[in-house]
């Protein structure tokens, strides 16, 4: 068994200090909860969006762009956010992040028009931003080299465990208590979730990432060239943008209205959307262990193969079937997109530790801008085409086709040892 107090095996060089393994569980643990309340509340907009665009007077196009303000604010932090991380540290900055989450909630909750509803969603995207380059630094410190993608993937649950909790949970309050209340109750929720990082997270291990004997810091800009010097990094950030764009730009708000051009009804449409999720959260450790027994590129490739064509018949092949039979299609999609939390892993193979947070977040830079662009630009495509409503949503979806296949074709730009 286990000493509670044994100090884990380092990924950095020996002459790091690391802490206690209760002290790194706890802290990759609390660090994971975080993780799963901002993705909840960033996708309460999907089974929020309809009541709330009525009343906001927001149509497909301005719902569109309030969604993916989210993400091009985090795609504005994200560099600076790795930066920050990699400077002071996680238990200095994530605390203070968590009540910004919070506090995004709430300004949402308050909005009265389509110019607030950006604000609030820009603040969460901005709190968002610091999420996995803090996860990955804390990985980095606490579990030996060989873990890295297996405690990743872990991680990586949060987004599908954060994506039901947010669909489904979303919509049940809605129902009960109406969209603004929802959003104050997830304001709330921020309050324990801000205690526990202060608690849980360590100033003594955790205010900044573990640095090797003499090393001094350098400035931003020269970490920021010293991490795309990679040409390694550069194609991991590569494979998840066009990947990890498919994720944000369609697992919530336009599957499930695919869902409801197939003519399931709004509550049938929230299980197939959140169903997606449990195929991320499921598989995302099991992706990390294929990717660590397997490799990485090998994982990733074949994973993308296996998602095109699950895509491409929930796009486009019609049916009379049970729902369960799209459950489990959306669920396998959603199983197979999950691989691509291994690109955190090929991107930091090698980097020193306070290099990590500015790797993480030159690569998750590359999936939001793409989250941004694939979540637009359905939402031009299904305001300006004129066809059938079915029709026009294919349409809309089609480019997260085009992405996927992307996906497939970055793969093979991966070093074969990858």
């Amino acid at each position: 068994m286990n000493n509670a107090n044994e100090v884990l095996a380092p990924l950095g060089p020996s002459n790091t200090v690391f802490p206690p393994r209760r002290v790194g569980l706890l802290a990759f643990a609390v660090v994971v909860l975080f993780m799963v309340y901002q993705v909840t509340v960033e996708n309460l907009f999907a089974p929020l969006q309809s009541e709330m665009a009525t009343e906001l007077d927001l149509g497909n196009a301005r719902s569109a762009v309030v969604s993916a303000s989210c993400l091009l604010a985090f795609a504005v932090m994200q560099l600076p956010a790795g930066l920050l991380i990699d400077r002071f540290g996680v238990a200095r900055l994530l605390p203070a992040i968590a009540a910004l989450a919070g506090l995004s909630a709430f300004m949402f909750a308050r909005s009265d028009g389509f110019v607030t509803a950006i604000l609030a969603r820009s603040l969460l995207g901005a709190a968002a931003a610091f999420v996995t380059p803090a996860l990955a630094s804390v990985v980095r410190g606490v579990a030996p080299a060989s873990r890295f993608a297996l405690m990743m993937g872990i991680g990586d649950m949060a987004i599908g465990i954060g994506g039901v909790l947010g669909v489904a949970g979303g919509n049940a309050l809605e129902n009960a208590v109406g969209w603004r209340t929802t959003l104050v109750i997830a304001a709330i929720v921020a309050i324990p979730i801000a205690i526990t990082l202060l608690v849980w997270i360590p100033r003594r291990w955790f205010s900044a990432p573990p640095t090797s004997i003499g090393e001094v810091h350098t400035s931003p800009l020269a970490a920021i060239k010293e991490v795309i010097s990679q040409r390694t990094v550069r194609i991991a950030a590569l494979v998840f943008a066009v990947s990890c764009g498919t994720v944000c730009g369609f697992g919530g708000m336009w599957n499930m209205k695919l869902a409801e051009g197939w003519a399931w009804n709004e509550q049938e449409a929230t299980i197939i959307t959140a169903s997606f999720y449990v195929g991320l959260a499921v598989f995302s450790p099991v992706a990390g262990w294929l990717g660590m027994r397997f490799g990485s590129r090998r994982t990733l490739m074949v994973s993308m193969w296996v998602a095109l064509p699950l895509f491409l018949f929930w796009l486009l092949v019609p049916g009379t079937w049970p729902l369960w039979i799209d459950i489990i299609n959306v669920v396998a999609l959603g199983a197979a997109l999950s691989a691509n939390v291994l690109a955190f892993e090929i991107a930091t193979r090698g980097l020193p530790a306070n290099r990590v947070g500015t790797a993480i977040a030159v690569v998750s830079l590359g999936g939001v801008i793409a989250g941004v662009v694939l979540e637009i630009i359905p939402g031009l495509v299904a305001e300006h085409i004129d066809a059938a409503p079915l029709s026009k949503l294919q349409m809309a979806n089609a480019i997260f086709a085009f992405s996927i296949a992307l996906a497939i074709g970055a793969t093979y730009l991966l070093p074969k040892r990858a």
